[in-house]
This record gives structure tokens, C-alpha cells and sequence, in this order.
């Protein structure tokens, strides 16, 4: 077995090695952990010791509301859907010596992390989720970890080899990680980390069916050593992830562990919470421990039903990661979507991929782009908004407000003619109501039916209105109640 010694190399490439750890922070307090217990069924645990991120990091990422879920890997080599492309080749042995070899062709010489935040930006986006790790193993980072694994000789033929499988081993080298950190703490963007809780690459994970060295015969009693082997490696991962790079907002897991290794994934959660106190942890694989959940490409009908702090994911493509000619959902769709998701209390961050080499599609582009330039004139009713009493009436009407309850924003979806009615606001007598983007007041009534906005015959000229997609109506809003 060939063995390749890389720390020297390491400690060059990735400058964020050497980073401190992170400073002394605090757990936030019985009381508010109670409260959060008390709020989200989701949060009860049995430890009565643990804590969640607390009130202020839900209320930032709550105030963030749009983002970007970056799938970045091996994977967009073979015009695959993520990782699971592995899945439609498990028993075919050169097929997949020659994917966990593809490292050795991974060379995105287009990537540019300060481009990235410059795009996500101009989207009026907050934040992202970058893939550190997905199924396939292959790490954006220089870990220090070590893999069992195959590199291509030049006759065609493979040879085992002990290596990181990170982007170390790339023509590439450069830490992919580091510099997309560095990049959206200049830009001010939220910072999540994706890392898979499963490794179709890593010897150690001969119980998944999925994984080329997958031994029917595995189990914690049968092989004790190598079964304590997968823990530890993803406990030195998490911990390289989140001491090297400072603070990080989010830590996106993902899949869950066979039931035997339950308690050691809830105690995955415990060091992410000791690493760093006030990190969001997605829940899958940690369960009660984890903050939020994440519905996966469907919008949820009834928020009500959803027991802990959540943001939807949803591939504009066929899937998350980028593929040659693919298929992508309308520009219009996208703010719909973005709408919808607000007025139900949460967040989004619809995916896209890169290329190989870096680059976004233009389709990605002209998509998040057009979300940017409504949100430069309507900006005020999503971001730091909470939902009102009642998301919508209607197909066409949404509704958000303002932390402090004194503004309610009616959002129609459509335009809605010479005039807008609403049975679920009253505005506060002598007060203005204003379309965002349009300076004027309009005029407006409260009657037995509710309360009628009148649009002025101006804004009946399409090309004078402030936008072309979803319409805002700033309301003071007279007082309800939850």
C-alpha cells in the first residue's frame, strides 16, 4: 500500500491551520434553555445539561431569511446527482475505483471564493451552506484525517494508496474551505458548514451497504476497533471544521448512523456545542439535539406542524449539484417560492452547484439575480420580518410583519387591479399605507369587509410599477394577538 506523506505540504496549503481556537465562549443558560424547551418540542432531550444555540443566534439566522446551498464535490465530474450517482454503479468495481481516483483530475481553476460572494450579494442573499463533505467522502479541506483509497496508474490500472481524499490531493491543492471563509467574512455573508454524517469512501464504513468496502458481516461486536475507527474520524473532522476557521454559524449534518452508534452521533452534537456554544446544528442524525430541520424540495403546506426553528432546501435543477443542460425551475418561481416560505415563519436557500471548474451556470445566475433586484425594492418585508397571525387568504395574498408588530406587509403575488382587499389587517386610523418602491401614499378604507388599498390609475402602466413579480403594501397595523 502506497502511503502519502502530505503534512508539511498541508501546513502550506492551508493557511487556516494555524488558527487559533476559538475564544472562550459561554452556553446560554438553564432558564433559556427551558424556554426553548418549552417553545419547540423539537429541543426536549433527556441530558438536562445540554444546551442549545439560544435566542440570539435563532433570532440572526431567523432575520437572514435567503440563502444560497452550494453542493460542490467529485461528483460534478460525472454529471451526477450528488453522491448518489455512486449508488447506480455499487457493483461495479473499476467504475468506482476510477470515481474515488478522480481527485487526481479535480482542478477548478475558475474558482473564485470573493466572485462567489459577489453573485450572492447582488442575490441580496445572507448567508449559504457549503458541502465541507458529502457521501463520497471527499473533503474541501486539507483534513488530517486518513482514508484508505485508490490512485489511477497511468496503464489504467489502480493501486491502493493511504490518503487525506481531500482537496490536498487535487492539481488543485488550494483550501477550498478556507477561502470561501475568508471570502464571506469580508462580504458579511452567514457561514454554514454541510458535512455527512455517512462516507461511502471510508473503509471504516463497511456497515453502510452503500460503501465500496461494505462487509455484510460488520458490526460493532465483530469488529470493535474498526467501528470506534468511523466515530473518531468524524469527531477529528467536526473538530478540524469548526477550530480552524473561526466562528461558524451553521452546522448542516446530514444522514444518520446505524441505531448502535446513536448515542455516539448525539455525542457528535455535544462537541459541535463545546466547539463552539452557539452554532446551529441541523437536526438530522442528532435528533432533539439539533436546532433546526430542513424540508427537502417541498415547501411545507401547514408551519403549525413543524416543531423546531426550520429553512426549506430546494434544488432549482434536477438536484443540488450542477449538471451539463440541465433542467431549472423559472426565475419567478424562486420569489414565489421565497415569499411563501417567509410568510410561514422560515428561511430558504434554494440550490445551485458550480462546475468543475468553479464557474456558476449563467442559468444560476440570472435566477438569484432577478430574487436580488426585487428585494432592493422590497427587502424590508422579508428580511428580519416574523410571520403574522395568518400567512396568507387566499391564493394570492401573504403576510408578513415586523418584530415589533407595529407593521404588517401584504404581499400579492399577482397584481391586484385598481384595488386590494384584506379581511386580516386593520390599519391604525389617519396612518399611511405605502406600495414599497412607489413614493406616494395611496388611498385606502376600513370597512365591514375589511380593509381596501386603492391603486392610483398610474400604477395600471406595468412599466411604471416598482417591480414585476409580487407586490408589497406597507400597513400600520392596529394590535392582534398570537
Amino acid at each position: 500500500m502506497k502511503m502519502h506523506t502530505l503534512v508539511a505540504a498541508f501546513l502550506l496549503i492551508s493557511p487556516f491551520v494555524l488558527a487559533a481556537q476559538q475564544p472562550a465562549d459561554h452556553p446560554i443558560s438553564a432558564r433559556e434553555e427551558q424556554r426553548l424547551r418549552q417553545r419547540y418540542p423539537g429541543y426536549r432531550v433527556e441530558d438536562p445539561n445540554y444546551r442549545h444555540a439560544g435566542e440570539a443566534a435563532l433570532n440572526r439566522w431567523m432575520d437572514w431569511k435567503w440563502g444560497l446551498r452550494i453542493h460542490w464535490g467529485l461528483y460534478t465530474l460525472f454529471n451526477g446527482r450528488e453522491s448518489w450517482i455512486i449508488t447506480e454503479h455499487l457493483g461495479d468495481k473499476p467504475w468506482l475505483k476510477n470515481y474515488f481516483s478522480s481527485y487526481e483530475r479535480f482542478d477548478p481553476t475558475n474558482f473564485d471564493a470573493n466572485q462567489w460572494m459577489d453573485i450572492m450579494q447582488a442575490a441580496g442573499m445572507k448567508f449559504f451552506t457549503i458541502t465541507t463533505k458529502h457521501h463520497e467522502g471527499f473533503c474541501l479541506w486539507p483534513t488530517r484525517t486518513w482514508q484508505r483509497g485508490f490512485e489511477k496508474m497511468p496503464d489504467g490500472s489502480y493501486v491502493e494508496v493511504t490518503n487525506h481524499f481531500s482537496i490536498a490531493e487535487t492539481p488543485y491543492k488550494k483550501d477550498i474551505i478556507g477561502q470561501v471563509v475568508k471570502a464571506a467574512r469580508a462580504h458579511g455573508l452567514g457561514i454554514a458548514f454541510y458535512f455527512s454524517h455517512i462516507d461511502w469512501h471510508d473503509w471504516d464504513f463497511g456497515w453502510d451497504n452503500r460503501n465500496y468496502w461494505y462487509d455484510p458481516a460488520f458490526t460493532k461486536q465483530s469488529q470493535p476497533q474498526r467501528w470506534a475507527a468511523f466515530i473518531q474520524k468524524e469527531r477529528e473532522q467536526i473538530t478540524e471544521l469548526l477550530t480552524w476557521y473561526g466562528p461558524i454559524d451553521m452546522l448542516s449534518l446530514d444522514i444518520s448512523w446505524p441505531k448502535a452508534a446513536q448515542n455516539d452521533a448525539y455525542g457528535i452534537a455535544k462537541l459541535a456545542r463545546r466547539l463552539q456554544p452557539h452554532i446551529l446544528l441541523r437536526n438530522r442524525g442528532i435528533g432533539n439535539y439539533g436546532d433546526y430541520e430542513t424540508p427537502e424540495a417541498t415547501i411545507p403546506e401547514d408551519p403549525n406542524r413543524i416543531n423546531r426553528p426550520w429553512q426549506v432546501i430546494y434544488p432549482c435543477g434536477t438536484g443540488f449539484s450542477y449538471k451539463q443542460h440541465d433542467t431549472y425551475k423559472p426565475k419567478e418561481w424562486v420569489l414565489s417560492s421565497l415569499i411563501d416560505i417567509v410568510a410561514k415563519g422560515g428561511n430558504f436557500e434554494v440550490g445551485f452547484g458550480p462546475d468543475p471548474t468553479g464557474r456558476w451556470p449563467k442559468q444560476m445566475i440570472d435566477r438569484v439575480t432577478y430574487v436580488g433586484d426585487w428585494l432592493k425594492v422590497n427587502g424590508e418585508c422579508i428580511y428580519a420580518t416574523r410571520p403574522y397571525f395568518r400567512y396568507h387568504e387566499g391564493a394570492n395574498l401573504r403576510f408578513t410583519r415586523s418584530k415589533d408588530r407595529k407593521t404588517v406587509y401584504v404581499i400579492c403575488l399577482k397584481w391586484p387591479g385598481r384595488s386590494l382587499r384584506t379581511t386580516l389587517v386593520k390599519a391604525i386610523p389617519g396612518s399611511q399605507i405605502h406600495l414599497l418602491g412607489w413614493k406616494p401614499a395611496l388611498r385606502w378604507r376600513q370597512d365591514a369587509d375589511g380593509l381596501v388599498i386603492e391603486l392610483p390609475a398610474a400604477l395600471q402602466d406595468q412599466t411604471r410599477r416598482p417591480c414585476r413579480q409580487a407586490y408589497a403594501f406597507k400597513v400600520e397595523s392596529q394590535p392582534w394577538k398570537d
